[in-house]
């Protein structure tokens, strides 16, 4: 089953065409998160390669990470090679080169707003240096900088098959007024599908592909979400978690009971023995009772034989006096 992370479930569309591509080329300009609402987390998991290419920090650092075979460009993309100065709402995916966009969207989200100057290239320029190979696919997701980037490129040598680019005013389901649906007309590519956030123009030398844009993601496309996919995964460890703290209480139990077997074992044998000492105790009482008993009656016979000798002896001493 194939294992959807697209915002909108752009990767389920992609794979109708290359579900049977075990390798390929992508080029994701915005790239944002490598994994959350990733276009391309997908393909590279199957074995695709590409170019990630992503301004804020923050982000180009997590797919660096993640992302160790892919070309990672911390830069922007524009329709020269500039200097320009960059919006970032900070934590989230609407950073823009538009002023006036950023404030917006910074106060209706209440996201920090940091502005600094980023490098841009241009689409033809990253591609002369980095791209050997054909293009199966090119995402645009710029919060209203899509213009700018398919102006800069070389669309008579580099032609992706599939090109994905974001339709809507920023964070709004309306559609933008832009001239890009009658350039990329004039560069031999059809609009085919729209999705409610993107356009997706297809190659006039790929138009035999056109069928697979006829419907919406659906349960023939036999996919699931990577978050509820993850969610699986989550309660499927939290069980097996569980399962071992189980096994540690019914270990643990089994031992409590042991030592409350033998805590009971040793207060018995601490009765027993004080039962003894009593016993014991009482048996010496008696006998220093008895012993006692025995001195005092000595004491009173010696008593009384002293008693009986002094006057023995004072009626001798008597008589012989009288003589």
């Amino acid at each position: 089953m194939f294992v959807s992370y697209a915002q909108n479930f752009e990767d389920v569309i992609l794979n109708r065409i290359f579900k049977d591509e075990e390798s390929g080329f992508y080029i994701d300009v915005g790239a944002h998160h490598p994994i959350y609402d990733s276009v391309t987390k997908a393909f590279y998991n199957r074995g695709w390669r590409g170019i990630n290419i992503e301004p804020v920090s923050e982000f180009f650092e997590l797919l660096q990470q993640d992302r160790p075979d892919d070309i990672n460009l911390h830069l922007a993309v524009g329709e020269q090679a500039t200097q320009l100065e960059f919006f970032e709402l900070q934590g989230s995916g609407f950073s823009t080169f538009n002023r006036d966009t950023a404030i917006k969207l910074a106060t209706i989200r209440q996201l920090p707003l940091s502005c600094y100057t980023v490098t841009v290239s241009t689409l033809a320029d990253i591609c002369q240096k980095y791209v050997h190979t054909s293009i199966d696919f090119l995402k645009i997701d710029v919060e209203g900088w899509e213009e700018q980037v398919i102006a800069g490129n070389d669309w008579e040598t580099f032609r992706p098959t599939v090109i994905i680019i974001e339709a809507t005013i920023p964070d709004s389901p309306s559609r933008r007024e832009t001239n890009i649906l009658s350039f990329l007309e004039s560069k031999g590519y059809k609009l085919v599908y729209f999705d409610g956030l993107n356009d997706y123009y297809l190659a006039e030398e790929s138009s035999e592909l056109t069928f697979h844009f006829q419907t919406p993601p659906n349960v023939f496309d036999n996919f699931t979400l990577f978050r509820i996919d993850d969610l699986k995964n989550q309660i499927n460890y939290l069980n097996h978690e569980c399962q071992a703290q189980d096994k540690k209480i019914v270990v643990l139990s089994n031992s409590l009971a042991d030592e409350r077997f033998e805590i009971e074992r040793l207060s018995e044998a601490i009765k027993q023995l004080n039962t003894l000492k009593n016993e014991q105790l009482n048996h010496y009482q008696n006998q220093v009772s008895a012993m006692q008993t025995l001195i005092a009656q000595s004491q009173e016979k010696i008593m009384a034989m002293e008693t009986s000798k002094f006057w023995k002896l004072r009626n001798l001493w008597f008589r012989l006096k009288q003589r």
